[in-house]
């Protein structure tokens, strides 16, 4: 046993951060992989607080940050570090001493909430790696010394190999099953890895990269088709045995040739040879491995969504028999093609192709996109909070969207299934939008400088957008605030849930959380809560996924977007922000898609009052505007009952004119603006906003350009 299992949650932001990540990547890949032991590596992850890796090995779990510094490093234990006299950022205005300490204390109580054995998080270390070579005047206190440690990417490794905790004491088997508990088996990364494990799978771990681990994918010389014998699995019904394959099919051609296999090809391959080894033994069979484009070229599949860069094939006579099982034992979609073939999706996330009759598909050679910033739109639920919502409150994943449509009817059993499948998805639009503008220098200094934030929610629901938003603010305001949460919804049983949730919440932030909750069934309509605010402001102000329903059960039946602006607007601080946030389908009685209808509203609004601004998209913050166009975002969360679960919405932030001008200090004309990331990811034009032009390409929805 022996080498690297690696795992990315997303790209980072910057360049300097991902060379770091693959340097690191490639340096562990080749000592592990030669020392014998065996680590995991995992990056830009989400703990209760975000790291730019965890790195768990045999006796030490370690948390680790990045700084892309150099020279003459002076580690003080009182205010700034510096870098050849430059001051070290430590994130959030923090010191670093002061962000390590958070990130260190935080690790370890979530740790502790996710069931580790306590022995194994006595002493959870923090390792600081600079990215260019450094000479170190360390000026902690040997206090400090003994859990924060200091190094450069040339001697990571050397600090690795000396830390070590004394009661950690973690089996190969120990770090697996902690890697399965960290959610992080869809975030793995076949380039990086080279680990092997010999012993054979616990029951009930079927869980795709921990299971590839535990089969023992051996690196023997691959070819195009592999024969091997088996027998299948006992619920088959087998009338004799095959010892011959079926004839290939006309479209193996298309197959990718077994001697330009990619290192992540081969790993592909070997994955797949192990689950048939277990499962379809002393039976002949093939294995072909495809380019999605090239699949779908080649099989005429009508309206087939795709959404993973390869396409493992399997031809063996009577294999459709085995499909349900081999889906469950894999934890995917297995499809047949025909009695002989079945096939899966593998590999690296791409976006969603549909394949149809009428339409080309694009390949990726053809366009040459310009490289784009995207801002982060994926994230992992925190462990405290998918433990509480899941294991505490009884949630459950049970995705129906048409019941979901309209929620202020929901019994207390249909709030517990909102909470385990809707409640993640508005935690991560949330926690992404604000983890994108409070990383903003200008916006970070303004609203960092109050005291008291005061937010108001209206249709609140169970939370899912005030807890992103609070994570937000504890991981970028290091400074203790009060936050104050007026909360408006309709259904008592969500607002009890909520009252639960940021009860919770009070121990995992800094700040002091005072919730007032408002059991209001159509608050916006009847203007009742502003006897309830007594003329106060907001510092964030909050719709999210309620108009639609407003709109689709006549409450507001015309311009509903524009009268919401009209309403809450007003209750906004000089430093305030406005979410309108909502879903991206069509109004049935309209016809007309909810984002078309909100930017032609929100359009109208802001043109005429000219104090406020559209902040984001930076495409509309042109307040001649009167246009309606479609935008569409989307954000992935994972938990412990799905990941990578996706939402679809569109979006808009408004403020005062002012506020805007403070952030937004200089947008270029020439330049285009993406509205909707998938569609420009393949290569469809409509992804940008027709009135913007020129050769640099931006995301409109990132404010830090």
């Amino acid at each position: 046993m022996g080498g690297l299992l690696a795992f990315r949650v997303g790209n980072y932001d910057n360049t300097a951060e991902r060379e770091q990540f693959r340097f690191l990547c490639q340096q562990l890949k080749t000592h592990f992989g030669d020392s014998g032991e065996f680590c995991v590596f995992a990056g830009n992850y989400n703990i209760g607080c975000e790291l730019d890796a965890l790195f768990i090995k045999k006796d030490a779990i370690i948390s680790i940050e990045f700084k892309n510094y150099g020279g003459n490093v002076v580690a003080n234990e009182n205010g700034e570090w510096t870098a050849d006299g430059v001051a070290i950022k430590g994130g959030s205005r923090k010191t670093v001493l002061q962000q390590a300490r958070i990130n260190h204390s935080t690790v370890k109580r979530e740790l502790k909430a996710l069931g580790v054995e306590s022995k194994h998080i006595k002493d959870v270390p923090h390792l600081i790696i600079f990215h260019q070579p450094i000479e170190l005047n360390n000026r902690l206190s040997s206090t400090n010394k003994s859990w924060l440690h200091i190094t450069d990417d040339n001697h990571f490794i050397e600090k690795l190999d000396d830390i070590t905790c004394p009661k950690t004491d973690l089996d190969p088997l120990g770090i697996v099953n902690l890697a399965e508990m960290l959610n992080l088996n869809s975030f793995y990364l076949t380039e990086f890895s080279n680990a092997k494990y010999e012993q054979s799978a616990k029951k009930n771990q079927k869980i795709d990269v921990i299971e590839d681990i535990k089969l023992d994918s051996e690196a023997n010389s691959i070819r195009n088709t592999n024969t091997h014998k088996g027998e299948f699995d006992k619920e088959c019904v087998i009338i004799e045995k095959i010892d011959t394959l079926p004839p290939k099919s006309d479209n193996s051609a298309n197959a990718i040739p077994g001697d330009s296999y990619t290192e992540d090809q081969i790993g592909m391959i070997n994955f797949t040879k192990s689950i048939l080894s277990a499962i379809h033994k002393n039976y002949d069979y093939s294995i072909e491995l495809y380019d999605t484009n090239d699949f779908i070229k080649a099989v005429n599949l009508s309206n087939a969504h795709f959404t993973k860069s390869n396409v493992i094939v399997i031809r063996s006579k009577g294999i459709d028999c085995i499909s349900s099982k081999l889906s469950k034992f894999i934890g995917k979609e297995v499809m047949v093609l025909d009695s002989n073939s079945i096939f899966w999706e593998l590999g690296a996330e791409i976006p969603p192709i549909v394949r149809q009759a009428s339409l080309s598909i694009l390949q990726p050679s053809e366009v040459e996109a310009p490289k784009v910033l995207f801002r982060k739109n994926r994230t992992v639920l925190p462990h405290w909070l998918d433990k509480y919502i899941f294991e505490s409150f009884g949630a459950e994943y049970s995705p129906e969207y048409t019941r979901y449509e309209y929620n202020l009817d929901l019994s207390k059993e249909e709030v517990k299934i909102y909470l385990g499948t809707y409640f993640p998805r508005s935690y991560s639009e949330s926690f992404c939008i604000y983890d994108n503008l409070l990383k903003n220098e200008n916006y970070n200094q303004i609203i960092g400088s109050h005291n008291i934030i005061k937010i108001l929610d209206i249709g609140c629901g169970t939370g899912g957008e005030l807890v992103g938003l609070i994570t937000a603010l504890t991981k970028y305001l290091s400074t203790s605030i009060i936050i104050h949460i007026d909360a408006f919804d309709g259904n008592e049983y969500s607002l009890s849930a909520l009252r639960n949730i940021i009860m919770m919440m009070k121990s995992q932030t800094h700040h002091t959380i005072d919730l007032v909750t408002h059991f209001k069934k159509y608050a916006l309509k009847s203007k009742i809560y502003t006897n309830d605010l007594e003329d106060q402001v907001y510092e964030f102000i909050f719709c999210n996924k309620m108009v639609c329903e407003l709109i689709s059960h006549d409450v507001i039946p015309t311009d509903a977007y524009r009268k919401i602006a009209k309403s809450l607007c007003p209750l906004l601080s000089d430093d305030g922000v406005f979410l309108l946030l909502d879903i991206t389908t069509k109004d049935t009685k309209a016809g007309v898609f909810y984002p078309l209808i909100m930017n032609k509203e929100l359009n109208d609004y802001v043109n005429e009052h000219i104090e406020f601004s559209t902040l984001l998209p930076l495409a509309c913050s042109k307040e001649h505007c009167r246009d309606s166009c479609f935008m569409q975002q989307t954000f992935q969360v994972s938990h412990s009952r799905k990941s990578n679960d996706e939402s679809k919405v569109c979006y808009r932030i408004l403020c005062h004119k002012e506020l805007k001008d403070k952030i937004v200090i200089k947008l270029e004309e020439d330049t285009q603006h993406i509205i909707h990331s998938v569609k420009y990811k393949d290569g469809d034009k409509t992804a940008i906003c027709y009135k913007s032009h020129g050769n640099k390409v931006i995301d409109s929805f990132n404010i830090n350009l």
